[in-house]
């Protein structure tokens, strides 16, 4: 009798997060069902408890704020081929790495009781602690490029990273340029393809989340936000939310 080829194993990890990004691969729907016959899914930090067997892919969202947190990821490190930072906090620290200046304030604000004595690191990106093989940003990421990458990483391959911008996919979805027909401060312009267009699709701006890609003119799209009125503050607060640390 022919023994069953194993399947490549799967582990799935949440930091320091939202968990949103591990909730848009439990509603990847369809696509669930096709991704869990072709591997093995060994461990769901936030869902499961741990099988004990090693993953050959591990998909870590979340920042690192805590000790704990970059010791596991060492260890993890050790054990699989393939480590991918998957949502922008893992990849860059996010939304919650956001005016480290004012982060103490912000503590003070949001659990006026207990802020003062909430103790966590400021939130870094995975590849501060470990190196890792591939990233996957977004906030959530994209469930179509998730399967993308996916596809190519269960090959042996890892995949190219678009280096073009967001509004290359604008126009092959036919839509209207929310920057230059509505004066809406979108950063498609400087940043990088993947997600489908998914906000200026539904008439939203581009909020960044997929970084830049390379060479992207960001002072040229500072000059346009200048032409339709943004201030200095509220241009820095565009590029603010996903992009400037420090």
């Amino acid at each position: 009798m022919t023994k069953a080829k194993e399947k490549p194993r799967l582990g799935l990890y949440s930091l320091t997060s939202c968990s949103g990004d591990i909730l848009e691969i439990t509603n990847l729907e369809e696509d669930l069902l096709k991704l869990l016959d072709l591997v093995e899914v060994v461990d769901l930090n936030v869902a499961m408890p741990a099988t004990g067997m090693s993953p050959d892919i591990a998909l870590v969202e979340g920042a690192v704020t805590q000790a704990g947190e970059a010791g596991f990821l060492r260890g993890l490190r050790k054990k699989v081929k393939y480590l991918v930072a998957i949502g922008t906090c893992a990849c860059t620290g996010g939304v919650v790495a956001r005016g480290p200046k004012k982060r103490k304030g912000w503590l003070r604000d949001v659990y006026p009781e207990t802020g003062e004595g909430f103790i966590s690191g400021f939130p870094r990106p995975v590849s501060d602690v470990v190196p890792v093989d591939f990233s996957i940003p977004g906030c959530p990421i994209e469930k179509g490029y998730l399967m993308h990458c996916l596809g190519y990483l269960l090959r042996g391959v890892v995949p190219e990273v678009p280096n073009y911008p967001l509004c290359m996919e604008c126009k092959m979805k036919g839509n209207e340029c929310l920057l230059r027909y509505r004066g809406l401060p979108c950063l498609g312009p400087v940043t990088r393809a993947g997600c489908g267009a998914r906000q200026p699709s539904v008439g939203r701006p581009c909020d960044g989340c997929f970084g830049a890609y390379e060479d992207a003119n960001r002072e040229a799209l500072t000059e346009i936000f200048r032409q339709i009125g943004l201030g200095e503050d509220e241009i820095k607060k565009r590029f603010d939310l996903f992009w400037e640390r420090g």
